[in-house]
């Protein structure tokens, strides 16, 4: 008799699993943060003529751990000429979060008040690391990275930092469910591989050639080899680190001929 309820009870049970289990993965999928962004600023050799940089990214760009040896850099590469530059930094957003909170909620003449209301020189995107991580799918990352492009149109120059070889393999997402979206997701999107960098960069690069980019390669080409250059996760970059990728943004970043004095 108990065996006969179940078997009546089995397909309903199977469905309410598989209810909960597409409601869980859509839940999931739709979450939005809600802490705000990491803004920091410096200025080198400061004058009424300053040359205004603003780095906008994930984790990377946030704490200003990238100053004060990127300013200096840029300082000195236009002659001792006057640097400010900000950093915006969005925790574990990719690159569509990325772009929907600054259209939302951080309009580009709210992120140019940290100049006074002046348009940046250059900006500096650094993204991917999540897409990559999160496992987006190429196409997303692609779609979303040439809008955030756009988005800063009226700026002076606007480049892209290529994907980071950061060791995705290691990386553990903080709770289940984020291991649960990040399996399905890598399924889905990725043929299930965890390394996934080479492939979203190459997508950016065939889709849209005219976007501008600074290689990071030229700084660390791989984690494997620059453990040392890492955090446990594999992921960030120690904070000894960040402050040497602040010099080598600032020593990579185009500069206008007519500004760049020891190019």
């Amino acid at each position: 008799m108990i065996s006969q309820g179940f078997a009546i009870l089995l397909p309903h049970l199977r469905r309410a699993f598989f209810v909960l289990f597409v409601t869980t993965g859509l839940t999931l999928l739709t979450v939005k943060r809600t802490d705000g962004p990491s803004v920091f600023c410096s200025q080198v050799n400061s004058g009424p003529d300053d040359y205004r940089v603003l780095v906008v990214g994930e984790s990377w760009a946030s704490d200003g751990k990238l100053f004060p040896e990127l300013p200096n850099a840029v300082s000195h590469r236009l002659g001792g000429r006057g640097v400010h530059a900000c950093s915006v930094g969005f925790n574990g957003r990719n690159s569509r979060l990325l772009h929907a909170e600054l259209v939302n909620d951080y309009p580009s003449y709210k992120l140019y008040k940290l100049f006074g209301g002046k348009t940046p020189d250059k900006v500096i995107l650094m993204t991917g690391v999540n897409d990559a991580i999160q496992h987006v799918g190429a196409p997303a990352y692609v779609e979303y990275t040439k809008k955030l492009v756009e988005f800063f149109s009226d700026a002076g120059d606007v480049e892209v930092i290529a994907i980071p070889r950061v060791n995705e393999r290691w990386f553990k997402p903080p709770n289940l469910f984020s291991r649960m979206k990040r399996n399905i997701l890598r399924c889905y999107h990725d043929g299930c591989d965890f390394q996934v960098n080479d492939v979203y960069r190459i997508a950016l690069w065939r889709d849209h050639p005219e976007v501008r980019v600074i290689e990071f390669d030229n700084f660390i080409d791989a984690f494997e080899g620059h453990e040392e250059c890492f955090k446990l996760d594999g992921v960030h970059l120690t904070d000894e680190h960040l402050h040497k990728y602040g010099a080598f943004i600032g020593g990579a970043m185009t500069l206008p001929r007519k500004e760049n004095p020891h190019r």
